[in-house]
Formats: C-alpha cells, structure tokens, sequence
C-alpha cells in the first residue's frame, strides 16, 4: 500500500472510530496553502469542535518509527495555522475547541489496527 492509500485507509478508520464515539464529521483534509488538517469533528459529549490529525504507519514496511513521532514541531506549527483559519472563517473563535491526535498501526497478522487516541494535545499559542 503506498503512502498516500495508508494515509487515506488511516483517516477513514479515524471515521469511523469518531463516528463510533459520538462524534459529528464536519469537515475533512481542510486545507490551506501552508497546511492540512486531516478531519474536524464536533464531540457531542464535550460539546467542542475538535481538530485531529490522523498519522498511520505500517509496521510492515516501517521498523522503529511511531506515528506519534510524525507531529514534529514543524507539523504543530503548521496544524496551528490551519485551525486558527478554519475557526477564524466559520465564526468559532469564541466557541469551545480542542486538537486531537489519532495515531493507528498496522501489526504484523492483526486484523484490526493499533488505533490510539490522544484527546487535548496541548498546542501553544
């Protein structure tokens, strides 16, 4: 699978645990010139808008690398970008939000994958 299908097949996993959880889909790969954030959601339960990143990696063809060691500094920098335009052009500076991170692995002969979700990520504004 090449990295483009994995990224894709990640984010519709991400769907569907999101969707499973309660969470309304609003949007997906918003995208600006200077970044992307791969699904806006609305958590129904905390009553936010939440911003997620979705990072997936096969461990067949990947030996040590996590998927939590793809939101580099630069990444951050640049999701900060985008949620601040995402909020800016729909209104929601004032309402309730929150950035998320969904880290999924593909393992060796597992049938499902290795999906974690990191709820808050704190980003420094």
């Amino acid at each position: 699978m090449n990295h483009l299908r994995l990224g894709s097949w990640g984010e519709e996993i991400g769907i569907k645990y999101l969707q499973a959880h309660n969470y309304q889909i609003i949007s997906r790969n918003y995208r600006k010139k200077w970044g992307e954030i791969d699904i806006v959601a609305f958590d129904g339960q905390s009553k936010e808008t939440v911003f997620l990143e979705v990072k997936t990696i096969n461990r067949l063809n990947t030996a040590s690398l996590l998927p939590e060691e793809e939101l580099t500094p630069e990444k951050m920098l640049k999701l900060k970008r985008v949620i601040l335009s995402f909020l800016s052009q729909y209104h929601l500076e004032d309402k309730p939000w929150r950035f998320d991170f969904l880290a999924i692995e593909i393992q060796n002969n597992a049938l499902e994958p290795d999906l974690r979700h990191y709820k808050d990520v704190y980003l420094e504004f």
